[in-house]
């Protein structure tokens, strides 16, 4: 079986901010996808005391930042015209988001298509490849790849690939989203464009509710895709993605709680040994 690492994406985490790294490293997490925050707060993760705070923490305490999003993008979408405000704003966002990314040594920078940047269109989709094509040259010289999070068809998928046509350009894979958009085949869809996924985000739900099962207990088909994962080794990192403080998950009990619970279902489908001796360590120190 590949090796694979796991980490969390820092809006799941019950306790966002620096300190949630030392806290994941509690779990024993190895990684965690960040935030890079929304326009009307600033872009808390493009100030350098933000970024050295983060840093700091992960030095310490040996967690890594394999990703960040600009989820920004689900408020102002790159489907908006550079011309609009909505448009210039969204691209903004991108640009800083990358400058950030290499200021903090982050490898990957995820742009999703949600909300009011979800691809319905030849033209959405036309505005959208152009931007992150655009997004694509900026990053290249900085070693840093774009990721696409989107619910393409499979031939769309490929097809953006190819329009786009950068060797840093890849997809964020998600083990819900498809399903959730119109109840695709996840595992089914995983196999035909693995080539070109960078990471993977793990979730699962029921009755349309997002992020909002135990995974495996839901009904996107769990543990299907991650037999696709396993089979296809697509990704070297797994980012759960479970909102395990929003309802409804958060009522099945103590957010933290509910962590272990995806924790041991992913350890032991993935063959992820759980860390020996006292959970928390220091980077560097003895057990």
């Amino acid at each position: 079986m590949p090796s694979f690492k796991l980490g969390i994406c820092e809006w799941a985490f019950p306790m966002p901010g620096p300190y949630a790294v030392k806290t994941a490293a509690q779990y024993g997490l190895s990684g965690m996808e960040l935030d890079f925050g929304s326009y009307e707060k600033s872009y808390p993760l493009s100030v350098p005391a933000v970024q050295r705070a983060y840093l700091e923490m992960a030095a310490e305490y040996g967690l890594e930042f394999p990703s960040m999003t600009v989820d920004s993008l689900n408020r102002w979408g790159l489907t908006h015209p550079l011309t609009t405000r909505a448009g210039a704003l969204a691209f903004d966002g991108v640009r800083r988001g990358i400058d950030a990314a290499a200021a903090m040594g982050i490898p990957v920078v995820q742009l999703p298509s949600f909300n009011d940047g979800a691809i319905h269109s030849e033209e959405d989709f036309r505005r959208t490849c152009e931007k992150i094509k655009m997004a694509c040259e900026i990053a290249r010289p900085m070693g840093i790849t774009i990721a696409s999070e989107n619910v393409l068809s499979v031939k769309d998928t490929l097809r953006m690939v190819r329009e786009i046509g950068y060797d840093n350009f890849r997809i964020m894979f998600d083990t819900q989203n498809y399903y959730l958009a119109d109840g695709r085949d996840e595992a089914a869809l995983l196999r035909e464009i693995h080539p070109y996924v960078v990471q993977v985000h793990l979730k699962d739900g029921y009755n349309g509710n997002l992020s909002g099962s135990i995974l495996g207990t839901g009904e996107s088909g769990f543990f299907r895709t991650a037999a696709a994962i396993r089979d296809t080794c697509c990704t070297e990192w797994l980012l759960l993605e479970n909102y395990y403080h929003t309802q409804p998950l958060s009522q099945l009990g103590d957010p933290f709680s509910l962590l272990e619970k995806d924790l041991a279902a992913v350890r032991e489908v993935f063959d992820i040994r759980k860390p020996s001796g006292p959970i928390l360590r220091k980077a560097g120190e003895e057990g």
